[in-house]
């Protein structure tokens, strides 16, 4: 089964042409890095680093603030598996959707953070800042959709306009887009689950299976389960706690005010923290 990523596509229609120019002048070129930039730069550059367009001076920020899933807490990938059954399973007993779901499960290979789900139409795909659809990267259910298909849905183009991707405009956004790691497995269940229903001919509201799908995922979160996964083996599930011990340490050592800001229960939070920190976090 083939994932939902982003190959190199051509660009989208109605891009200027300077812009489309230079895309083709650096990707037809392939010239390296290390030819554009002078040797002494290409030393300094670390691959793993993030670079931001502005300087800032970390010595005159004098308070940080953490999230903690995701940024103190780094969570292993064996995470995403659990949360899929789980909901898949509370899709089948609480939501009575059919049994024949169950047969599916998570493949870590799918999809990636950073999709596009359009509600009314079930296609998960990839759109990139221009709201211009990455043609080959269309997927109804585990099957990917043709890319004249893709066009004929949007009327002819590969643009989807803004109305449509924001809330700002009134009722909400039609097509949602999956940026944090926990929707992994909700982007893996929607799928699995469109897959089913179209494998066996089933009619369904597009619309309605969107929500039971994200509803059940809730539960898993609301209802406590990935927390008393995580507590009944850290060692497990939280990954690199010694490095954020670290970070915090260093910035306290500098006289830096840390403060913690979270949706997750105290509870859990403090016996993560205790995990990674100490006693006296």
């Amino acid at each position: 089964m083939g994932g939902v990523l982003s190959p190199c596509t051509p660009l989208g229609r109605g891009l200027s042409v300077g812009y489309d120019s230079s895309e083709d002048c650096c990707q037809g070129s392939h010239i390296p890095m290390s030819d554009l930039l002078p040797p002494e730069v290409c030393s300094l550059l670390n691959p793993a680093a993030i670079y931001a367009n502005n300087e800032i001076s970390l010595s005159d920020v004098e308070v940080y603030g953490f999230d903690y899933d995701y940024t103190l807490a780094q969570y292993a990938d064996a995470l995403h598996p659990e949360i899929f059954n789980a909901a898949r399973d509370i899709l089948i007993e609480h939501y009575k959707y059919p049994e024949g779901i169950r047969k599916y499960d998570y493949d870590p290979s799918f999809a990636i953070r950073g999709l596009h789900y359009d509600i009314q139409k079930s296609l998960l795909m990839k759109i990139d800042a221009f709201h211009y659809v990455q043609l080959g990267t269309a997927y109804r259910g585990l099957k990917p959709v043709p890319d004249d298909e893709v066009i004929d849905l949007y009327g002819g183009t590969q643009h989807i306009p803004l109305y449509q991707m924001s809330g700002f405009y009134g009722k909400g956004p039609s097509i949602k887009q999956f940026m944090d790691i926990f929707s992994l497995p909700e982007m893996a269940l929607l799928s699995c689950v469109v897959d089913y229903f179209l494998g066996h001919g089933l009619e369904f509201d597009q619309v309605h299976l969107y929500k039971d799908v994200t509803d059940a995922i809730r539960d898993v979160h609301v209802k406590g389960l990935m927390y008393q996964w995580i507590e009944q083996d850290m060692e497990k599930y939280i990954l690199r706690g010694d490095e954020t011990f670290a970070v915090l340490s260093r910035l306290v050592a500098h006289g830096k005010q840390l403060f913690l800001i979270t949706n997750s229960p105290f509870s859990f939070v403090d016996k993560g923290m205790r995990h990674m920190v100490g006693p006296d976090w």
